[in-house]
C-alpha cells in the first residue's frame, strides 16, 4: 500500500465506511481501510489505513499501519507511519515508525528486537518511551 507491495493471500481491500461502527474481534485477509470506529481487535494480514475521520480502540496486529485518524491501544507492526493528523496514544511494537510534523505519538515503544521470534521467552523487552510535544 506504501512502499514496497507485500503479497498477502486475500485480495481486495475492507472499507469501514464513516457511518460504521464495530466491535468485537475482526480478522482480515487483506488491507483495510478505517473511516468509522473500531472497538476490539484488529488482525489483517495487510496494511491498516486509519483514515482522518477514523478511530480504533483495542488491539491492533498488521503489516503495515498508516494513521491519520486516532488510534489508542497495542498496536503491532513492521512498519507505523503517524501522518500530520494522526494520533496515537499506547503500547507500540514496530520495527520502523515514521512520524509527520503535527502527528502525535503518546505512550511506550517496545524496540524491534522483540518481534523476532526466535528470541528466548522470559525475557523482558526493553522499553524506550517518547514525550509528545
Amino acid at each position: 500500500m506504501f512502499g514496497k507491495k507485500t503479497k498477502t493471500s486475500g485480495s481486495g481491500l475492507t472499507y469501514i465506511s464513516a457511518d460504521c461502527r464495530l466491535k468485537g474481534d475482526l480478522v482480515l485477509e487483506s488491507d483495510c481501510m478505517v473511516d468509522g470506529a473500531i472497538e476490539g481487535t484488529v488482525t489483517a494480514k495487510g496494511s491498516v489505513i486509519i483514515e482522518q475521520q477514523g478511530r480504533v480502540e483495542g488491539e491492533l496486529e498488521a503489516t503495515e499501519v498508516r494513521v491519520s485518524g486516532h488510534f489508542k491501544g497495542k498496536l503491532k507492526c513492521s512498519k507505523l507511519s503517524i501522518t500530520a493528523n494522526g494520533m496515537v496514544d499506547g503500547e507500540v511494537l514496530s520495527e520502523k515508525i515514521e512520524i509527520f510534523e503535527g502527528g502525535q505519538f503518546i505512550g511506550t515503544r517496545l524496540k524491534e528486537e522483540v518481534l523476532r521470534l526466535d528470541k528466548p521467552k522470559g525475557e523482558e523487552p526493553q522499553l524506550s518511551e517518547v514525550k509528545s510535544a
